[in-house]
């Protein structure tokens, strides 16, 4: 068990794979019958792992498939999902991930589903390849050194999770075994992720809303600073928010784009250019309420990287860690880094994208690229940023 906190998670963009499943096993739970079939359901497997010590990790290479799917976390953090065998036990090539890692220890969840009616054959295969920073790697597979269980706890894939008390993973076959036999593997790793989406994020306002969630009338203030890990500066940013009812949006002091109330109803989708390449990146907001009701901010923003040895980016969304101030007018300077929010309270979240706690349903998302655009009356005047459209 382990309890650093892990506040962003960097993925690695598309490299070539040289791993492969020769040492993997098809794992399961204890579950599984002496005809080889387990109970249909999702069930819950970890893997802790510990940089020896005198190195220190910096990413992995994994590849991985599930009968029937899976969704597979690291140290809390949804990295990917596939669903391999989605009609039996014919597979056409895994699902490959480059991503970046804690230096010290970094936990691999997954939580893989057995599809209905009956019980069928079930199994779990992964091979993940650390590297460390002085350019040796190591390669961990799905093995009995795996932790199952038969159901998902609640926040079963956080670095903070107990689960001394699960057992071992049941070993079911080598790879190559029966009834799945060789699986493809991917030339090259991705991401994790495709389109940016809102799907983790929450909508956001001030502490003013009443018991039915309304605000007052008005402009306020919101920011997130986010500072990077040593010896990585980010050089583009891509954003995609949507307000009830307008924003202007900033990056670093620099106006990227408004959305007045002829936009209301949508997400706008902004890919910026950070010039210079910065280690610290300030996401600012003049979020307006034009009516006597609801007021939300909603946003995801991913970053990408110039010197990550895989490519990098690192993704975060609106929620509690954002900053908000209620001065009207908002305090001079707050778009620009630097600037001292440290009395600032903590975002009120409202609910999640799409979920019933919140008002605004499933905000859509523009296709296209939003060009940039100006301030709204009365929020900070900045220089432009470089908008890509």
């Amino acid at each position: 068990m382990y309890f650093k906190a892990i506040a962003l998670v960097a993925f690695c963009a598309t490299q070539a794979l040289g791993l492969d499943f020769s040492n993997s096993k098809w794992i399961w739970t204890n579950e599984v019958n002496t005809a080889g079939n387990a109970p249909v359901g999702t069930r819950a497997f970890r893997r802790d792992y510990y940089t020896p010590q005198g190195q220190t990790a910096l990413s992995a290479n994994i590849i991985i498939v599930a009968d029937n799917s899976y969704t597979l976390w690291v140290n809390g953090n949804k990295i990917g999902s596939g669903s391999g065998f989605p009609g039996g036990s014919v597979q056409t090539q895994a699902d490959g991930y480059c991503i970046r890692l804690d230096p010290d220890c970094n936990i691999f969840a997954v939580n893989a589903t057995n599809a209905p009616s009956a019980a069928n054959p079930a199994g779990l295969l992964a091979a993940i390849q650390i590297r460390y920073t002085d350019g040796f790697s190591e390669t961990i597979v799905t093995d009995e050194d795996w932790h199952a269980f038969t159901s998902v706890p609640d926040g079963f894939q956080n670095v903070a999770f107990d689960d001394s008390a699960w057992p071992r993973a049941t070993v079911e076959t080598s790879y190559g075994g029966n009834p799945w036999g060789t699986v493809g593997i991917p030339s090259s790793a991705t991401t994790g992720s495709t389109t940016l989406q809102l799907t983790d994020a929450q909508w956001i306002w001030t502490n003013e809303l009443d018991a039915n969630k309304h605000a007052p009338l008005g402009g306020r203030a919101f920011r997130k600073n986010v500072v990077l890990p040593s010896g990585q500066r980010a050089t583009s940013a891509t954003i995609v928010a949507a307000a009830d009812d307008n924003y202007s949006i900033y990056v670093n002091g620099k106006i990227v784009g408004s959305a007045p109330d002829a936009l209301f109803g949508h997400a706008q989708r902004y890919v910026v250019d950070i010039t210079p390449p910065a280690s610290e990146v300030l996401i600012a907001v003049y979020g307006v309420n034009t009516h006597l009701v609801y007021a939300g901010f909603i946003a995801a923003v991913q970053l990408t990287m110039e010197d990550c040895e895989c490519g990098s980016i690192t993704s975060f969304v609106t929620d509690s860690t954002w900053k908000f101030n209620l001065s009207v007018p908002p305090p001079a300077g707050y778009v620009v880094p630097g600037f001292d929010d440290s009395k600032w309270l903590n975002a009120i979240e409202e609910g999640a994208y799409g979920s019933s706690q919140a008002p605004f349903g499933k905000v859509p998302i523009d296709a296209k690229v939003s060009p940039g655009s100006a301030p709204l009356p009365n929020a900070p005047a900045a220089p432009a940023a470089n908008v890509v459209s």
